[in-house]
């Protein structure tokens, strides 16, 4: 009875996020972002940000997939190839300022196939930050990561400055403890 009870206020409160989600969806366009998944672009929409959720929500946070800011430094813009950040800038909440021109890399998506990354499509997402090195971007031939295949590749190859805090477990990543909430993401927008 007790479990039962429990399911019921589950699907409550979750229906009455999806009601205040839509309303506010209906009452202003939401943001479109786009992002990199296993090589394609793809578009985030709606997203909301839960603040510290690493400490307020350890077990959503333990089961989350990572989203990366890949961040471009301010002073190798604009980049010798050419090539332009998805976010040139996007001022997203919590975001500081060296950060603003970067692009998202998801480790799926939806329409990727049961054998591609649509398996690792699951929100929410953790907010990790990354940034390349000037020498990284600064040659006539950049091409911007676009698969987390393609951020390993790139750490071990010293693409991106340490951020992270002393101690941390991988000095290129840093882990805002923070989770996006993005209902929904699609091959086209």
């Amino acid at each position: 009875m007790l479990r039962l009870m429990q399911k019921r206020a589950v699907l409550a409160i979750l229906g009455t996020a999806f009601l205040i989600a839509c309303g506010v969806a209906g009452a202003a366009k939401p943001e479109i972002d786009p992002s990199y998944a296993e090589g394609k672009t793809v578009y985030m929409i709606g997203p909301h940000t839960i603040v510290n959720a690493q400490q307020t929500q350890p077990n959503l946070y333990a089961h989350s997939e990572e989203l990366y800011i890949v961040a471009y430094p301010q002073d190798a813009l604009p980049l010798p190839s050419g090539y332009q950040p998805q976010c040139n800038p996007c001022f997203h909440p919590g975001l500081p300022a060296p950060f603003v021109f970067h692009d998202h890399v998801l480790t799926g998506a939806p329409g990727l196939g049961t054998n591609g990354t649509a398996g690792a499509y699951k929100g929410p997402w953790k907010i990790i930050v990354m940034m390349y090195t000037e020498a990284a971007v600064s040659s006539s031939d950049f091409v911007p990561i676009k698969s987390v295949e393609d951020l390993d590749k790139a750490e071990a190859a010293g693409k991106f400055q340490p951020i992270a805090p002393p101690g941390s477990a991988n000095p290129y990543e840093f882990d805002t403890g923070n989770l996006l909430i993005c209902p929904f993401v699609a091959p086209e927008a």
